[in-house]
């Protein structure tokens, strides 16, 4: 087997594992996710400037992506998307993606239940204590 073979069969596995990982968070998670990817790789393709350095998921349907047809689509994506970065950039969002799934399954069910709250973009996230509140709480 040549270098190229051996990177695309990496790509294979690597664009297989996160799909597979989505695939395992609950349909509420997922979809969240799924926007997070969708803004994610939007923002990569405006800083490049190239078509090749995105790739678009367009509404997200957990419906289609639990009866394999997004997961396939996913997996499909993220290799062109992974063929086009050097092997640092690939590297780079592989674990970025990785390290997203996770932290929407290790989510509290508080904190999602907060995010769930405003789906207008923006999340609603507790306010910030007064200074003078946390100095009186810690004398």
């Amino acid at each position: 087997m040549g270098p190229m073979n051996d990177l695309n069969i990496l790509i294979g596995q690597m664009a297989g594992d996160i799909s597979s990982q989505a695939l395992r968070l609950d349909d509420v998670r997922l979809r969240l996710f799924m926007e997070w990817m969708h803004a994610h790789s939007t923002k990569v393709k405006a800083a490049t400037q190239s078509e090749a350095q995105s790739f678009q998921l367009g509404q997200v349907d957990v419906v289609s992506i639990r009866d394999g047809k997004m997961g396939e689509q996913l997996k499909a994506g993220l290799q062109t998307w992974f063929e086009s970065l050097p092997m640092q950039g690939m590297l780079w969002e592989y674990h970025l993606i990785l390290d997203e799934i996770a932290w929407w399954r290790d989510l509290d069910a508080r904190r999602l239940a907060m995010i769930l709250k405003d789906e207008t973009g923006n999340l609603a996230l507790p306010a910030p204590v007064p200074q003078a509140q946390v100095s009186e709480a810690n004398a």
